[in-house]
């Protein structure tokens, strides 16, 4: 898995420059730190492992910022500013499989083991494989929302 970055385009209003230099501002005022530029693209990522919902920023890894004037198809568009996101949830990632691992296969092998001398999982556990699923795209919609609705209005 060499790119491992999940991307997302957005349009902006402004200029190329200003928006680039209002979204660095606003990581690096949120915890990012930047650890690379390679050409128009900037790199960051949040040292910290801890992470929460409430702060949905927090639950990405590293994140790569790419501001171009042109869309998609290498056509101007006008006045708008295409920013492309790439951003990877890895914390998020190996959270859910140790939680769901514990939680789901862990204990119960455990508690069986205790019980009645052979680990026992119960089939319902397996429902925890779904959930983590859902969890850990939940919490990926929610952090690119956040980056959506604060590109969409720099001004």
């Amino acid at each position: 898995m060499a790119d491992n970055y999940v991307y997302r385009t957005y349009i902006s209003v402004g200029s190329a420059d200003s928006v680039r230099t209002k979204l660095s501002d606003y990581l690096l005022a949120n915890g990012y730190t930047r650890t690379g530029t390679t050409g128009t693209i900037e790199y960051f990522k949040y040292p910290s492992i801890l992470f929460t919902s409430k702060k949905p920023l927090t639950c990405i890894s590293r994140l790569s910022v790419e501001v171009s004037g042109t869309s998609h198809n290498g056509s101007p568009e006008n006045g708008k500013i295409v920013v492309k996101i790439g951003a990877n949830f890895t914390k998020i990632r190996y959270f859910n499989i140790i939680g769901i691992a514990v939680l789901c296969f862990l204990i119960p092998a455990v508690l069986g083991y205790v019980q009645n001398g052979i680990p026992d999982i119960p089939p319902i556990s397996y429902v925890g494989i779904p959930v983590g699923f859902m969890l850990h795209y939940h919490v990926r919609m929610r952090s690119l929302n956040t980056l959506k609705r604060f590109i969409q209005n720099l001004k």
